[in-house]
């Protein structure tokens, strides 16, 4: 379960083990696909002073599309974390394992901070593989499958000046 009775860790540290659905609503508007549900297993402990630790790891799959010629691409997250929950955090902290809990909870929900933990753990750039070509910027051709005819000489209208000046442009050539 990702929820955690605070009550209880006076007691002893808790394990915590538990999934998020793939199709559960909390990754609405998310901009990710999760394949799998998200896995999570770890340790609960109290730190004194209302101060709750849990640490542990998460693992899902998500799809996305790669950076460079946009095919399905499956990727593996996973993820190790160290979390610390204080009452006495102020929004806004700039230590990303550090978060706000009610001094007045009697449970904690994991659920929104694995959420935001997967998120930062998938890669931004996804690539299919490393050597991906992607897709020519002229013609949209997938250079991974096929050449194209397009030229690879066109430049850039703005860097006219400099190149007639190294005698490259039409008034270089020509005069």
């Amino acid at each position: 379960m990702l929820i955690i009775d605070l009550r209880r860790l006076t007691e002893a540290p808790l394990e915590v083990v538990g999934q998020i659905d793939r199709e559960d609503p909390l990754w609405r508007g998310s901009g990710v696909d999760l394949l799998l549900p998200l896995s999570a297993r770890g340790t609960a402990e109290a730190a004194g002073g209302g101060v709750v630790r849990v640490h542990g790891s998460f693992e899902s799959r998500a799809g996305a599309a790669c950076r460079r010629c946009l095919k399905p691409v499956d990727l593996d997250v996973a993820e190790e974390f160290d979390l610390v929950f204080d009452p006495s955090a102020k929004r806004g902290d700039e230590d990303l394992t550090l978060y706000r809990l009610d001094p007045n909870a009697d449970e904690l929900d994991l659920r929104q901070t694995l959420r935001e933990r997967l998120l930062l753990a998938v890669s931004e750039y996804p690539l299919c593989r490393k050597e991906c070509r992607g897709l020519c910027p002229h013609c949209g051709a997938d250079l991974n499958a096929t050449e194209c005819d397009c030229s690879t000489t066109e430049s850039d209208p703005r860097w006219a000046p400099l190149l007639t000046l190294r005698g490259e442009g039409e008034a270089g050539a020509n005069g």
